[in-house]
């Protein structure tokens, strides 16, 4: 192989490894707000599909399709066990989507997911099908 052929090939490897998680469509999965009118609190994001969060509040992009997502919220009020504390959602992510995830209050101890999604109108515009 001659040396500018491996130079060349050399450069088109590290150019694909350059690629990152926003340069195809994605989908964002993070912690909702706090909202006393409805009772709700942030949800730690812990995992995706059996991976650790860097970050609980806005994890790294995630590619669309479907995804088991743990989620993790614990009350100061009383001693609560893991069952208590941790809940799998299994979630098909749309692509160019936010998936907001609430512990919404269903009593003292017990509470549930609540998923809220919105658009991602940056990703939209950059994969517009057709544009």
């Amino acid at each position: 192989m001659s040396p500018r052929l491996a130079c060349a090939c050399a450069a088109l490897a590290a150019a694909g490894a350059l690629a990152g998680p926003y340069d195809q469509p994605y989908a964002l999965v993070e912690g909702a707000d706090r909202s006393a009118t409805r009772e709700e609190f942030p949800a730690a994001i812990t995992r995706i599909d059996g991976e650790s969060t860097r970050n609980t509040r806005k994890p790294d992009p995630v590619a669309p399709g479907k995804h088991k997502v743990t989620i993790r919220f614990e009350t100061s009020r009383v001693a609560q066990g893991p069952s208590e504390t941790t809940r799998d959602l299994d979630m098909v992510l749309e692509a160019c989507t936010r998936y907001r995830i609430a512990a919404a209050r269903k009593g003292a101890v017990d509470w549930e997911p609540k998923v809220y999604t919105e658009p991602i109108a940056e990703c939209k515009r950059k994969f517009a099908k057709g544009g």
